[in-house]
């Protein structure tokens, strides 16, 4: 009889953590029979990518550490107390043959809940700088995917480590261009330009670009992610539309976008490498996404671009960089960059070391 795999994924407060374990989620189903339960934070957007993706959803408490001063630091230790104290409770309810994390600090206390009761803790380091909620669930932790070679070092306690690929979902791998052109109703003779700037990054991305749009209007059809809450006055026109955000339908866009301009993240980053796609990279400022950005331009996978330059002199910049662009030159290189089936490569860590307790 076949074991069903039990495993708890814990994460969230933004799209970034949570959209790796979903893809791992649908992995792992492919593998052998799977169970899952998500903990995540109250207010952050996961719950809906949670519950959409048919997986159970459970909110628990979340504290941060800071190393600034905050109010905040007088009440968080008390919601990361009652967060590792739900958490038990499900451990307990649940008895999970693995946890899974992709770095939130909503992790930190069900990852030592998980050690206390014996449960192995699979990590997904993407990138390159490991944040505090992955370096201090390190000691709990029995094994690690990560992305960048350089990120290894600081987790050489963890008794197994593996060099995998991007993690990302089905919808990615089967992206159709054509179902694109008839949901975001494309002219299917023009290139699209695709424009993102996350959760946390769309404000500064949005104000930088807003002098280039009628430019980019002439070159491509223009699909523009916004972010929540963004205030549209951002130039109209026949070839260029705004969305918040785009969940279904995301992995069609991505594939019938010829040129994308995006933040740093390695969520989105990991499914452009699969598809290939040719990147220009603005990092969010002073943020770990430059390093991310550094070792990818490195490599002539990406067209690396100041925020700062790009609001100052962007036209500029863009006109250099069309007069030299050759399409699919980086996104060849971004597609190997990474070592491939990185999805079915972390599900099958997760799975071997789940199955070892079991």
């Amino acid at each position: 009889m076949t074991t069903t795999l039990r495993v708890l994924f814990t994460g969230g407060g933004s799209g970034g953590p949570t959209t790796p374990l979903l893809a791992v989620n649908e992995a792992l189903g492919a593998l052998g029979p799977t169970e899952s339960r998500f903990l995540g934070t109250t207010s952050g957007p996961e719950r809906a990518m949670v519950e959409e993706a048919g997986i159970p959803f459970y909110a628990i408490p979340a504290g941060k550490l800071r190393r600034y001063f905050s109010w905040q630091n007088f009440t968080d230790p008390f919601r990361i107390l009652a967060g590792g104290i739900i958490g038990l409770k499900h451990l307990a309810q649940f008895k999970p043959h693995v946890v899974v994390s992709a770095g939130s600090f909503v992790s930190v206390p069900v990852a030592y809940a998980a050690r206390a009761l014996g449960i192995p803790q699979v990590l997904l380091q993407m990138d390159v700088l490991p944040g505090l909620a992955n370096r201090l669930m390190a000691p709990a932790s029995s094994a690690l995917g990560y992305y960048f070679p350089a990120s290894e070092r600081a987790f050489q306690r963890i008794p197994e480590r593996q060099h995998v690929g991007p993690v990302v979902r089905n919808s990615v791998y089967q992206g159709d261009p054509e179902r694109a052109n008839q949901r975001f109703q494309l002219n299917p003779d023009l290139p699209v330009l695709l424009i993102t700037g996350g959760g946390q990054g769309a404000v500064g991305l949005n104000r930088a670009i807003q002098p280039l749009l009628p430019t980019w209007q002439e070159q491509f059809q223009v699909i523009h992610l916004t972010g929540r809450d963004s205030k549209n006055d951002l130039a109209h026109g026949p070839r260029y539309q705004t969305h918040e955000f785009v969940n279904e339908g995301m992995g069609d866009l991505l594939a019938r976008s010829q040129l994308v301009i995006t933040r740093a993240g390695l969520g989105i980053l990991g499914e452009l490498s699969i598809l290939g796609k040719d990147v220009i990279l603005v990092p969010l400022p002073n943020s770990h996404q430059e390093l991310n950005a550094s070792a990818l331009a490195e490599a002539g996978a990406i067209t690396l671009l100041n925020q700062q330059e790009l609001a100052e002199n962007g036209s500029q910049w863009w006109s250099k960089f069309w007069s030299t662009y050759q399409p699919g030159i980086t996104g060849q290189r971004m597609q190997s960059y990474w070592p491939p089936q990185g999805t079915t490569v972390f599900a099958s860590l997760i799975r071997q070391q789940g199955l070892r307790v079991s």
